[in-house]
Protein backbone atom coordinates (compact mmCIF):
# COMPACT_ATOMS: atom_id res chain seq x y z
CA UNK A 1 0.00 0.00 0.00
CA UNK A 2 1.25 3.62 -0.88
CA UNK A 3 1.44 5.73 2.07
CA UNK A 4 0.33 9.25 2.17
CA UNK A 5 3.48 11.50 3.21
CA UNK A 6 3.48 15.10 3.59
CA UNK A 7 5.95 17.31 5.23
CA UNK A 8 4.72 19.35 7.76
CA UNK A 9 5.03 23.05 8.42
CA UNK A 10 7.33 24.38 11.13
CA UNK A 11 6.51 24.79 14.60
CA UNK A 12 5.17 28.27 15.53
CA UNK A 13 6.04 30.01 19.00
CA UNK A 14 3.64 30.75 21.18
CA UNK A 15 2.79 34.46 21.73
CA UNK A 16 3.18 36.03 24.62
CA UNK A 17 3.64 39.72 24.18
CA UNK A 18 1.25 41.60 25.94
CA UNK A 19 -2.70 40.59 26.28
CA UNK A 20 -4.04 38.35 28.83
CA UNK A 21 -4.35 34.49 28.95
CA UNK A 22 -6.82 32.44 27.44
CA UNK A 23 -8.31 29.48 29.82
CA UNK A 24 -5.35 26.77 28.84
CA UNK A 25 -3.25 29.60 30.36
CA UNK A 26 -1.94 30.40 27.26
CA UNK A 27 -1.06 34.31 26.60
CA UNK A 28 -2.57 35.83 24.30
CA UNK A 29 -1.30 38.94 21.16
CA UNK A 30 -3.87 40.91 20.98
CA UNK A 31 -2.16 42.35 17.42
CA UNK A 32 -1.57 38.68 16.49
CA UNK A 33 -5.28 38.13 16.74
CA UNK A 34 -5.44 41.28 14.59
CA UNK A 35 -3.12 40.32 11.96
CA UNK A 36 -5.56 36.83 11.97
CA UNK A 37 -8.46 38.49 11.65
CA UNK A 38 -7.30 41.05 8.67
CA UNK A 39 -5.76 38.20 7.39
CA UNK A 40 -9.21 35.90 7.08
CA UNK A 41 -10.93 39.12 5.66
CA UNK A 42 -8.62 39.20 2.57
CA UNK A 43 -8.56 35.51 2.04
CA UNK A 44 -9.89 35.50 -1.19
CA UNK A 45 -7.10 37.89 -2.54
CA UNK A 46 -4.66 36.56 -0.26
CA UNK A 47 -5.49 32.66 0.34
CA UNK A 48 -1.78 31.78 1.91
CA UNK A 49 0.44 28.86 0.27
CA UNK A 50 0.57 27.01 3.66
CA UNK A 51 -3.11 27.20 3.89
CA UNK A 52 -4.09 25.79 0.30
CA UNK A 53 -1.66 23.13 1.12
CA UNK A 54 -3.34 21.91 4.79
CA UNK A 55 -6.62 22.47 2.74
CA UNK A 56 -5.16 20.48 -0.10
CA UNK A 57 -4.06 17.41 2.37
CA UNK A 58 -7.69 17.41 3.86
CA UNK A 59 -9.29 17.05 0.80
CA UNK A 60 -6.84 14.28 -0.58
CA UNK A 61 -8.15 12.69 2.43
CA UNK A 62 -11.11 13.21 1.63
CA UNK A 63 -10.70 11.56 -2.12
CA UNK A 64 -9.18 8.29 -0.50
CA UNK A 65 -12.38 7.80 1.40
CA UNK A 66 -13.62 7.74 -2.37
CA UNK A 67 -10.97 5.81 -3.85
CA UNK A 68 -8.41 3.23 -3.17
CA UNK A 69 -4.48 3.70 -4.07
CA UNK A 70 -3.01 1.69 -6.15
CA UNK A 71 0.26 -0.23 -4.82
CA UNK A 72 2.75 -0.81 -7.83
CA UNK A 73 5.93 0.98 -6.50
CA UNK A 74 7.40 0.79 -10.08
CA UNK A 75 3.91 2.75 -11.64
CA UNK A 76 4.23 5.13 -8.83
CA UNK A 77 7.66 6.38 -8.91
CA UNK A 78 7.67 6.61 -12.74
CA UNK A 79 4.15 8.69 -12.52
CA UNK A 80 5.93 10.62 -9.64
CA UNK A 81 9.05 11.21 -11.92
CA UNK A 82 7.17 12.79 -14.79
CA UNK A 83 4.88 14.76 -13.01
CA UNK A 84 7.87 15.89 -10.76
CA UNK A 85 9.50 16.91 -14.22
CA UNK A 86 6.17 18.65 -16.02
CA UNK A 87 6.14 20.61 -12.12
CA UNK A 88 9.27 21.83 -11.92
CA UNK A 89 8.84 23.33 -15.43
CA UNK A 90 5.57 25.41 -14.61
CA UNK A 91 4.69 28.87 -13.26
CA UNK A 92 4.62 27.42 -9.86
CA UNK A 93 7.73 25.23 -9.83
CA UNK A 94 7.60 24.37 -5.64
CA UNK A 95 4.35 24.68 -3.46
CA UNK A 96 4.70 25.26 0.45
CA UNK A 97 4.93 21.20 0.69
CA UNK A 98 5.94 20.32 -2.05
CA UNK A 99 4.14 18.51 -5.23
CA UNK A 100 2.92 14.82 -4.96
CA UNK A 101 1.84 12.45 -7.79
CA UNK A 102 -0.58 9.06 -6.76
CA UNK A 103 -2.62 6.37 -8.67
CA UNK A 104 -6.20 5.74 -7.48
CA UNK A 105 -6.80 1.93 -8.33
CA UNK A 106 -10.14 2.71 -10.73
CA UNK A 107 -11.38 2.33 -13.70
CA UNK A 108 -12.61 5.56 -14.11
CA UNK A 109 -10.68 7.68 -16.24
CA UNK A 110 -9.98 10.68 -14.73
CA UNK A 111 -7.02 12.84 -12.58
CA UNK A 112 -7.90 15.17 -9.42
CA UNK A 113 -5.47 18.20 -8.47
CA UNK A 114 -5.96 19.14 -5.19
CA UNK A 115 -4.51 22.83 -3.88
CA UNK A 116 -1.13 22.69 -2.76
CA UNK A 117 0.09 20.26 -5.31
CA UNK A 118 -1.30 16.95 -4.62
CA UNK A 119 -2.31 15.13 -8.02
CA UNK A 120 -4.06 12.25 -8.56
CA UNK A 121 -4.55 10.19 -11.72
CA UNK A 122 -6.44 6.89 -12.95
CA UNK A 123 -5.56 3.40 -13.82
CA UNK A 124 -8.14 4.20 -16.37
CA UNK A 125 -6.84 7.74 -17.36
CA UNK A 126 -3.20 5.76 -17.60
CA UNK A 127 -5.05 2.91 -20.17
CA UNK A 128 -6.23 5.81 -22.10
CA UNK A 129 -2.16 7.13 -22.58
CA UNK A 130 -0.18 5.67 -24.89
CA UNK A 131 2.95 6.96 -24.38
CA UNK A 132 5.07 9.42 -21.58
CA UNK A 133 4.26 12.36 -23.54
CA UNK A 134 0.11 12.19 -23.06
CA UNK A 135 0.79 11.08 -19.42
CA UNK A 136 2.89 14.28 -19.65
CA UNK A 137 -0.52 16.05 -20.82
CA UNK A 138 -2.43 15.18 -18.05
CA UNK A 139 -0.16 15.73 -15.43
CA UNK A 140 0.44 19.26 -17.04
CA UNK A 141 -3.47 20.03 -17.22
CA UNK A 142 -4.04 19.22 -13.25
CA UNK A 143 -0.78 21.22 -12.66
CA UNK A 144 -1.93 24.54 -14.20
CA UNK A 145 -5.25 23.80 -12.00
CA UNK A 146 -2.57 24.46 -8.98
CA UNK A 147 -0.51 27.06 -10.08
CA UNK A 148 -3.59 28.86 -11.19
CA UNK A 149 -4.93 27.99 -7.49
CA UNK A 150 -8.41 27.70 -9.29
CA UNK A 151 -9.09 24.98 -6.06
CA UNK A 152 -9.34 27.78 -3.96
CA UNK A 153 -11.42 29.80 -6.35
CA UNK A 154 -14.22 26.63 -6.21
CA UNK A 155 -14.84 28.03 -1.97
CA UNK A 156 -17.94 29.13 -1.66
CA UNK A 157 -18.38 32.76 -0.59
CA UNK A 158 -20.27 31.60 2.63
CA UNK A 159 -17.19 29.76 3.77
CA UNK A 160 -15.09 32.91 3.95
CA UNK A 161 -16.75 34.53 6.84
CA UNK A 162 -16.81 31.23 9.41
CA UNK A 163 -13.22 31.35 7.71
CA UNK A 164 -12.31 34.28 9.76
CA UNK A 165 -14.62 33.40 12.83
CA UNK A 166 -12.47 30.28 13.06
CA UNK A 167 -9.22 32.44 12.73
CA UNK A 168 -10.56 34.59 15.56
CA UNK A 169 -10.62 31.23 17.98
CA UNK A 170 -7.23 30.60 16.79
CA UNK A 171 -5.39 33.69 17.70
CA UNK A 172 -7.38 33.84 20.73
CA UNK A 173 -6.14 30.69 22.33
CA UNK A 174 -3.02 31.21 21.18
CA UNK A 175 -1.90 29.16 18.73
CA UNK A 176 -0.20 30.12 15.19
CA UNK A 177 0.59 27.28 12.49
CA UNK A 178 -1.64 25.87 9.65
CA UNK A 179 -1.08 22.08 11.20
CA UNK A 180 -3.41 23.65 14.07
CA UNK A 181 -5.40 25.00 12.51
CA UNK A 182 -5.50 21.43 10.42
CA UNK A 183 -6.38 19.77 13.32
CA UNK A 184 -9.03 21.94 14.87
CA UNK A 185 -10.91 21.99 10.92
CA UNK A 186 -10.84 25.59 10.17
CA UNK A 187 -11.12 23.81 6.71
CA UNK A 188 -13.84 21.52 7.36
CA UNK A 189 -16.19 23.52 5.05
CA UNK A 190 -14.18 24.31 2.80
CA UNK A 191 -12.73 21.04 2.35
CA UNK A 192 -16.52 19.51 1.62
CA UNK A 193 -16.99 22.49 -0.91
CA UNK A 194 -13.78 21.78 -2.97
CA UNK A 195 -13.81 17.68 -2.46
CA UNK A 196 -17.32 17.91 -4.04
CA UNK A 197 -16.53 20.20 -6.97
CA UNK A 198 -13.69 18.21 -8.17
CA UNK A 199 -15.29 14.73 -8.51
CA UNK A 200 -18.90 15.73 -9.21
CA UNK A 201 -18.48 19.34 -11.37
CA UNK A 202 -14.62 20.39 -11.88
CA UNK A 203 -13.55 23.74 -12.55
CA UNK A 204 -16.12 24.64 -14.99
CA UNK A 205 -14.99 25.02 -18.97
CA UNK A 206 -13.76 28.70 -18.32
CA UNK A 207 -11.16 27.53 -16.17
CA UNK A 208 -10.27 24.32 -18.12
CA UNK A 209 -9.61 25.69 -21.01
CA UNK A 210 -7.42 27.82 -19.35
CA UNK A 211 -5.43 24.59 -17.65
CA UNK A 212 -5.39 23.00 -21.51
CA UNK A 213 -3.95 25.95 -22.55
CA UNK A 214 -1.09 26.47 -19.85
CA UNK A 215 -0.41 22.92 -19.78
CA UNK A 216 0.45 23.05 -23.82
CA UNK A 217 3.44 25.69 -22.60
CA UNK A 218 4.70 23.32 -19.67
CA UNK A 219 5.01 20.50 -22.14
CA UNK A 220 6.83 22.98 -24.75
CA UNK A 221 9.26 23.84 -22.22
CA UNK A 222 10.37 20.23 -21.19
CA UNK A 223 10.53 18.99 -25.15
CA UNK A 224 7.40 16.63 -25.38
CA UNK A 225 5.11 16.85 -28.09
CA UNK A 226 2.24 19.12 -27.43
CA UNK A 227 -0.04 17.77 -30.32
CA UNK A 228 -0.15 14.30 -27.77
CA UNK A 229 -2.60 16.34 -25.93
CA UNK A 230 -5.55 16.32 -29.00
CA UNK A 231 -4.55 12.23 -29.30
CA UNK A 232 -4.96 11.69 -25.69
CA UNK A 233 -8.30 13.69 -25.82
CA UNK A 234 -9.21 11.57 -28.63
CA UNK A 235 -8.63 8.39 -26.79
CA UNK A 236 -10.38 9.41 -23.08
CA UNK A 237 -13.37 9.69 -25.64
CA UNK A 238 -13.13 6.30 -26.49
CA UNK A 239 -13.13 4.96 -23.32
CA UNK A 240 -15.71 6.78 -21.98
CA UNK A 241 -18.42 4.86 -20.10
CA UNK A 242 -22.10 6.42 -20.57
CA UNK A 243 -23.20 7.04 -17.05
CA UNK A 244 -20.19 6.55 -15.27
CA UNK A 245 -18.13 8.66 -12.82
CA UNK A 246 -14.90 9.98 -14.77
CA UNK A 247 -13.90 13.12 -16.26
CA UNK A 248 -17.05 13.35 -18.89
CA UNK A 249 -18.85 14.70 -15.68
CA UNK A 250 -15.94 17.25 -14.43
CA UNK A 251 -14.85 18.58 -18.10
CA UNK A 252 -15.65 19.61 -21.35
CA UNK A 253 -16.32 17.51 -24.01
CA UNK A 254 -13.18 15.89 -25.51
CA UNK A 255 -14.14 17.88 -29.24
CA UNK A 256 -14.21 21.38 -27.51
CA UNK A 257 -11.10 20.54 -25.31
CA UNK A 258 -9.65 19.80 -29.07
CA UNK A 259 -10.65 22.24 -30.60
CA UNK A 260 -9.30 24.56 -27.67
CA UNK A 261 -5.50 22.76 -28.49
CA UNK A 262 -5.94 22.87 -32.07
CA UNK A 263 -6.48 26.92 -32.09
CA UNK A 264 -3.56 26.90 -29.23
CA UNK A 265 -0.78 25.09 -31.63
CA UNK A 266 -2.07 26.67 -35.04
CA UNK A 267 1.56 28.27 -35.29
CA UNK A 268 3.59 25.32 -33.57
CA UNK A 269 5.36 22.58 -35.83
CA UNK A 270 3.35 20.21 -37.52
CA UNK A 271 3.18 16.86 -34.82
CA UNK A 272 6.12 14.67 -34.74
CA UNK A 273 6.67 11.50 -33.83
CA UNK A 274 7.60 10.68 -29.90
CA UNK A 275 10.72 9.45 -29.81
CA UNK A 276 10.75 5.16 -29.20
CA UNK A 277 12.40 6.00 -25.63
CA UNK A 278 9.20 7.33 -23.88
CA UNK A 279 7.38 5.26 -25.57
CA UNK A 280 9.08 2.00 -24.04
CA UNK A 281 9.84 3.14 -20.26
CA UNK A 282 6.62 4.29 -20.45
CA UNK A 283 5.23 0.79 -21.53
CA UNK A 284 7.90 -1.04 -19.30
CA UNK A 285 7.12 1.33 -15.84
CA UNK A 286 2.78 1.00 -16.34
CA UNK A 287 2.44 -2.12 -18.43
CA UNK A 288 1.00 -3.93 -15.40
CA UNK A 289 -1.50 -0.93 -14.06
CA UNK A 290 -2.54 -0.54 -17.67
CA UNK A 291 -3.23 -4.36 -18.32
CA UNK A 292 -6.30 -4.82 -15.32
Amino acid sequence: MVALVFFTEPVMSQFSIGGGRNKSGISIDPMQAFRTVRSATEARQGFTYAQAFYLGRAIAANILTEYKLYSDPTANRYVTLVGQTVAAHSDMPQTYGGYFFFILDSDEVNAFAAPGGIIFITRGMLKACENEDQLAAVLAHEVAHIQSRHGVGLIKDSRWKKFGTDAVFLAASGYGGGDVAAAVGVFGDMVKDVSNEIMTRGYGKKLEKEADTEALTILMRIGYEPHESATLMQNMEEQFIKGGKDFAKTHPKPKDRIKTIDKALKREPVAAEVPSVRVTRFDAALSAARAQ
